[in-house]
């Protein structure tokens, strides 16, 4: 015979453990949401400032130029990551080089991407015309190993005469190490709503150990994602370089002093529209008082004509 009070019981213990892994679950998310507003807040107040650091060195650099040229002592560029952090690096530099030379400078930025073990990611290339002369200008992006980044750095700037630097870093450590915890949290969790789903016998059980097991699986996948983003973008650094053939100073077209005559016209021209505007706005004002003047006639001429027709006696007829 089945024993009814042994199913009993096992029925409560899966129920008691149910409640309890919702419980566990609802205070992880609070916690979970919390986690990622900190770390977020972090993540930001770090790039601002390693942003600021990096624009404030480019302009002592340019400060230290002798008769407007720019980068004479030249600060240097880029910084190592300590072992064991997890650092988004960014870069962007601005090149002049001489004009003609903007596609031999391209494939030698190819060619440092692939000797460092990178890879251009996008790039742009346009002509712009400048006193009768096309100068090509674009820009390239390219990934770069997180350990060579410096070594891309030092390579780009060789190639022309530096305009502009940035580099950007983002301490996600904090970031990462929070979400490889919440993934162990949440892979237990799998583990034991696995077990529950193996030992129930109801239909009514089992979905709803389906459910929950369907959300224990959707933050898993969302925190395997961020975690394979974040090692893509600290595994490997951006470096977008910007390179034109413009030069650094081109000649400027003074437009002519225009005539007294020209003045006078230009004026009259000016008086002339600003009159016709103030008639039109003076009749569009003035249109709808005339047409409620001209209907109020028609219907004081129509009533004086009726009082007439009544005052008037009847002539008589010729006998």
């Amino acid at each position: 015979m089945i024993d009814i009070r042994r199913m009993g019981k096992s029925r409560t213990v899966a129920a008691i453990l149910v409640i309890a892994a919702l419980l566990l679950a609802a205070c992880s998310s609070s916690s979970d949401s919390i986690g990622e507003d900190e770390s977020l807040a972090y993540d930001q107040s770090g790039a601002t400032e390693t942003t600021v650091a990096a624009s404030e060195s480019v302009k002592a650099a340019e400060a230290g130029g002798e008769n407007g040229d720019m980068f004479v002592a030249v600060a240097p560029i880029g910084t190592d990551v300590p072992p064991g952090l997890k650092v988004i690096r960014d870069g962007r530099v601005d090149l002049r080089v001489e004009p003609g030379t903007f596609e031999q400078i391209s494939s030698q930025l190819r060619s440092v991407a692939q000797d460092l073990g990178g890879y251009i990611t996008a790039g742009e290339t346009h002509l712009q015309e400048i006193d009768g002369v096309d100068y090509t200008v674009g820009w390239m992006t390219m990934r770069i190993p997180q350990d060579r980044f410096d070594d891309a750095l030092d390579r780009v700037d060789g190639l022309g005469e530096r305009l502009s630097l940035n580099v950007s870093s983002q301490d996600v450590t904090e970031e990462y190490v929070d979400l490889e915890g919440r993934l162990r949290y949440w892979k237990t969790q799998e583990e034991f709503y696995t077990r529950l789903m193996a030992e129930a016998t109801e239909i009514e059980d089992l979905v709803t150990i389906q459910t929950r097991m369907q959300d224990v699986l959707l933050n898993i996948e969302q925190i395997e994602g961020r975690l394979r983003y974040l090692d893509s973008r600290t595994d490997f650094s951006t470096l977008t370089v910007g390179l034109t053939e413009v030069p650094g100073t081109t000649p400027v077209e003074e437009p002519d002093d225009p005539g007294v005559l020209e003045q006078a016209i230009d004026q009259a021209g000016t008086v002339l529209l600003a009159t016709i505007g103030g008639l039109i706005v003076g009749a569009a004002f003035v249109l709808p008082f005339a047409l409620l003047a001209a209907v109020g006639f028609a219907l004081w001429m129509a009533i004086r004509s009726v009082r007439r027709r009544k005052r008037t006696p009847d002539q008589p007829s010729d006998g």
